[in-house]
């Protein structure tokens, strides 16, 4: 099977280039420290220190202009929490590892589990199936376990991660398949 490369260096280039700024409410039960911020970000911080209010006013205007810019430029992405699981969900099943940034965002924890719903289903050329995911996921069967029912579109799906690389997803509730992320 012919693997699209472009959707999935994409999401890669996405993923690794992202610099998130996180709301200072997050913690996580993990022990890690978050990535530092971006530059431009703690410089803006920094002019809380300013004593002198023309001086700390005349420096948030010097840095916002420097992060507005930065952010046109997409130097810096600003996410917030929902839009990071989004970014995690998106990537799902991909056997390279998650992101620091992403890491640190979702609370240090890899995602075990991916709860979704087919979008696609056929059948591959070894007569398994290929399934594509509301994620954007497409995934290829790589058991021979059957299926009693065929996905159908809409379908709740299951995506569970097992060890050394491998996934099993479970169709409605059916015995679980062995997959890989193709897309």
């Amino acid at each position: 099977m012919k693997r699209n490369k472009i959707s999935r260096s994409g999401v890669f280039a996405a993923t690794f280039l992202l610099a998130l700024v996180i709301g200072s409410g997050a913690q996580g039960a993990d022990k890690r420290q978050p990535p530092p911020p971006p530059k431009v970000l703690s410089d803006l911080l920094a002019c809380r220190q300013i004593a002198d209010p023309a001086a700390r006013l005349a420096c948030f205007d010097a840095q916002t202009a420097a992060l507005a810019s930065a952010a046109e430029r997409s130097d810096i992405l600003v996410a917030d929490r929902q839009q990071v699981e989004e970014a995690r969900r998106g990537v799902f099943g991909y056997a390279v590892g998650i992101s620091p940034l992403l890491d640190a965002a979702g609370g240090g924890a890899e995602a075990k589990r991916l709860d979704t719903t087919v979008t696609a289903a056929r059948r591959s050329r070894g007569d398994g199936w290929i399934i594509a995911m509301a994620e954007g996921g497409t995934w290829e069967q790589i058991d021979s376990k059957p299926l009693a029912l065929s996905p159908k579109p809409g379908q709740k799906v299951a995506i569970t991660k097992g060890s050394l690389g491998s996934y099993f997803v479970s169709v409605d509730g059916q015995a679980a398949i062995k997959m890989r992320r193709i897309q």
